[in-house]
């Protein structure tokens, strides 16, 4: 079984299926305001399958609110995700890959977002990476406007706080109306 073939079976399982910028399948599934999302990898060796869908779990609100801030729209930003290892199979089927498809969704539902997003609005000024755009969106969708205020503030100023180079004053201030609800 290929990759292609397993999106086709996600997607016969209700999960919407496309690649991502690098070509990479990408299957997202969303269970009210819960977005779930999964990268299913297929690897035929000699006398197994390794298999992995490196389940993902996100709010619609959140990724949306990545999304205004960084000025790019829709998308999918995680909250919280899986680092389960690949599992070894004999043989890999249909049914396979909707238990596989099951299980990753079971997971999403026992996630604690809440937990996850308290952990992204704590973080530092001076994360890397991904980091700071999910603290902006982590504050904005918690209505953190004084907070998000005081960066603006500082912004102009002249006082980065440590932020990387590409979050900018227009990111702050998108971060702003969400908070604000005028997104």
């Amino acid at each position: 079984m290929t990759e292609k073939e397993a999106c086709r079976i996600l997607q016969a399982e209700g999960w919407f299926c496309r690649k991502d910028e690098v070509g990479d399948p990408v299957c997202r599934k969303s269970l009210g305001d819960v977005q779930v999302q999964i990268i299913p990898a297929i690897g035929k060796r000699s006398d197994h399958f390794r298999v992995s869908l490196m389940p993902s779990v996100s709010l619609r609100a959140f990724s949306d609110a990545a999304g205004f801030i960084l000025g790019e729209g829709q998308g999918f930003v995680p909250v919280i995700v899986s680092n389960e290892p690949p599992q070894k199979l004999e043989h890999l089927c249909a049914d396979d890959v909707v238990r596989l498809a099951g299980s990753a969704l079971s997971w999403a539902q026992h996630q604690d977002l809440e937990a996850g997003l308290a952990l992204y609005r704590a973080l530092p000024t001076d994360a890397k990476g991904e980091m700071p755009l999910r603290h902006l969106a982590a504050l904005a969708i918690a209505c953190a406007v004084d907070q998000l205020e005081g960066y603006k503030q500082s912004l102009e100023e002249g006082n980065r706080l440590g932020f990387v180079p590409y979050i900018t004053l227009e990111m702050i201030e998108r971060s702003l109306l969400v908070a604000q609800g005028q997104s």
